[in-house]
């Protein structure tokens, strides 16, 4: 029998590409052969940031697909990859090619079905929390419950999935609150393809930990936590990142006293406008206190030129505004004291993996419940009273800033919290265990 072969199929998003790239090193690690299949605008850019990594690099292939979201377009490449290795001279090295394992995000979970048909073991793995993961998979029961309409409606009301469970808004469920009732309708019938293909696998692994989410663990046992998966704990480089780092900001940080630095990075969607960019620039300047900033190109594009020169140059050396920051580097440095963060799930691993409090603007999705779950569960920081019609003021910021910086509470619980997820992916650790039992499930 042939080495095994997993063909990994990620969602093409930064926040998606990120963990499954990683976790995609680790199994190659433990021997087990890798292709991630990427459509052509990503494949490139991961081709090259590949390539950096001699160590394993030969033991991952890239491969271009027109079309990743359509499983005719993915049925026609594992099979073309299957009747190609069936070919080739590589059996005579004891080695097949043959496709044995397919890993699936989740948002692709559709794809569970090619597999089945094709007579392919196949496992998911998710990019959000598995409390998000479950208003997906309970999907059927909150309809039946009158929760949600059949057409993805809500109630407006809080609901709670479990009394360790933070309760949740349904405005702030995923589908809701897009740009158009269309785009709500596509996101639903999407969330319940997903919820449906869930049930045709027994791995669905999340980049959490059993410290961090247990009552979502136990409502779903299917739901199994490998996180924190982060290049730092593999002493290694990220791959995956669509955007270019501008790494000049960690020589800046090596000039800052230790935790003295306000880093604010907001993600690669969360967009605000000229008055909500005001009170943020205002707030930092009140702070007194030193700055990393990342605004986006296409968010800095669409903000008024001389405002934003004027704040930079009233800063002077104080404030680093930025495009892109590499964010688990920017996250390991001494001087940073605290993280004003919109809480997509990356950055909020990140951040508790490093024993950083963080500051709340959660712009939408899952952002809300891991806002919750920072400021009421783990109390390892604090949000605002939002309302997506509001605007957060400068001053609100600037006191929220001086409650968590001047706590000794929320430092000491997030370098809680960094110590157990350490400890998780540690042998012996829940989250190790896991991984070692998905490998040896591979292998089998």
């Amino acid at each position: 029998m042939g080495n095994p072969h997993v063909l990994v199929i990620p969602f093409q998003a930064q926040g998606h590409l990120l963990p499954i790239m990683e976790f995609s090193q680790w199994l190659a690690k433990h021997g087990i052969k890798i292709t991630i299949v990427n459509t052509e605008s990503t494949h490139n850019q991961i081709v090259n940031a590949l390539a950096r990594e001699e160590d394993i690099s030969n033991s991952i292939r890239l491969v271009s697909c027109p079309d990743v979201y359509n499983p005719e377009e993915m049925k026609k490449l594992i099979a073309k990859m299957n009747n190609a290795s069936s070919s080739s001279s590589s059996e005579e090295e004891g080695v097949t090619d043959k496709i044995s394992c397919i890993l699936l995000d989740t948002l692709l979970s559709w794809n569970m079905e090619v597999a089945a048909e094709m007579g392919i073991r196949a496992a998911m793995i998710t990019c959000f929390s598995a409390t998000h993961m479950l208003t997906v998979t309970n999907l059927q029961k909150l309809i039946e419950d009158g929760v949600i309409g059949h057409d993805g409606t809500p109630k407006q009301q809080m609901i709670q999935l479990s009394p360790a469970i933070p309760s949740m808004d349904t405005s702030h469920l995923g589908w809701i609150n897009l740009d158009t009732g269309e785009s709500e309708k596509y996101a639903f019938e999407f969330a319940l393809k997903v919820s449906k293909s869930t049930m045709l696998t027994d791995w669905v692994l999340c980049n959490s930990t059993y410290d961090l989410e247990p009552a979502a663990f136990d409502m779903n046992p299917k739901m199994c936590p490998i996180g924190p998966l982060l290049a730092s704990n593999r002493s290694g480089n990220i791959v995956g990142n669509l955007w270019s780092e501008d790494s000049s900001c960690l020589k800046w940080l090596d000039q800052q006293a230790t935790q003295s630095v306000i880093y604010v990075a907001f993600g690669s969607a969360a967009t605000f406008d000229q008055t909500q960019f005001e009170e943020f620039a205002m707030a930092l300047q009140l702070s007194n206190r030193p700055f990393l900033w990342v605004v986006r190109p296409d968010v800095a594009n669409k903000l008024d030129d001389a405002y934003l020169k004027g704040f930079q140059d009233r800063m002077g050396t104080r404030g680093l505004i930025i495009s892109w920051a590499p964010q688990q580097k920017v996250l390991e440095h001494p001087s940073i004291a605290c993280f004003f963060s919109h809480c997509g799930w990356n950055s909020t691993i990140e951040a508790l993996s490093n024993g950083v409090p963080l500051l709340c603007w959660p712009y939408g999705l899952d952002q809300f419940y891991n806002a919750d779950y920072i400021c009421s569960i783990w109390k390892v920081g604090l949000g605002f009273n939002q309302d997506e019609t509001t605007t957060i003021t400068r001053d609100e910021i600037k006191n929220k800033l001086e409650e968590l910086l001047g706590s000794e509470k929320y430092k000491a619980n997030a370098l809680d919290l960094k110590e157990k997820l350490k400890n998780s992916i540690r042998e012996g650790g829940n989250s190790y265990n896991n991984f070692m039992r998905f490998v040896e499930w591979v292998k089998a």
